[in-house]
């Protein structure tokens, strides 16, 4: 299924992922098996919530972690789901300045956002940045989150989520980037 936004060629016919070759298609394959992974984990921590609930409220006797794994749950989740977010163009924006910009001149629009990509790419580039020595760190030192003696998990699964999602982010922002420049300078009618 092609989720991504639509792509013209310079025809007007819409550019399925098929059209655009292996790479991209597994590009966009493991954006959302990240995605779905993230929803799968939903799931799976709602119903160790609920179970939560239900052990401490009718048995007085609560699991134990489960606030725990709540808390880096949520961080995975974020990190596994946004780059396909990124990808699918459903990350929250305000777009009045560039609806403006686009009456007058489409290439110019097509500039000022990718400029906008361009900071959000490097944002998360940052983060690739300031995430990579955490997790090696947390790897090569088996740093372990949790209670000892009650409940502990190792912390470096998380932080590699962190790194591969915000190296997702920033590959999608590149890959928009280059499909606004290029429809944009390609078909000099349409840009202007």
């Amino acid at each position: 299924m092609d989720t991504a936004p639509p792509q013209f060629d310079d025809d007007g016919r819409a550019i399925t992922s098929e059209a655009r070759g292996w790479l991209y298609r597994a590009y966009e394959g493991v954006l959302m098996g990240l995605n779905s992974i993230g929803t799968v984990w939903i799931f799976v921590l709602m119903f160790l919530i609920c179970a939560d609930v239900i052990a401490r409220s009718g048995f007085n006797h609560p699991i134990d972690g489960v606030t725990d794994i709540s808390a880096f749950s949520i961080i995975g989740i974020v990190f596994l789901q946004i780059g396909a977010t990124v990808h699918t163009g459903r990350m929250t924006k305000g777009d009045v300045l560039l609806e403006i910009i686009t009456r007058h001149s489409k290439r110019w629009a097509a500039v000022f956002e990718s400029l906008f990509l361009f900071v959000g790419a490097a944002m998360f580039g940052l983060i690739v940045s300031a995430s990579w020595l955490p997790f090696t760190r947390s790897y090569s030192k088996s740093e372990f989150f949790g209670v000892e003696g009650v409940f502990t998990f190792p912390t470096w699964p998380v932080r590699l989520i962190i790194v591969v999602g915000a190296v997702a982010v920033v590959i999608a922002y590149v890959v928009q980037i280059a499909d606004i420049l290029r429809k944009a300078f390609t078909n000099v009618e349409q840009a202007r």
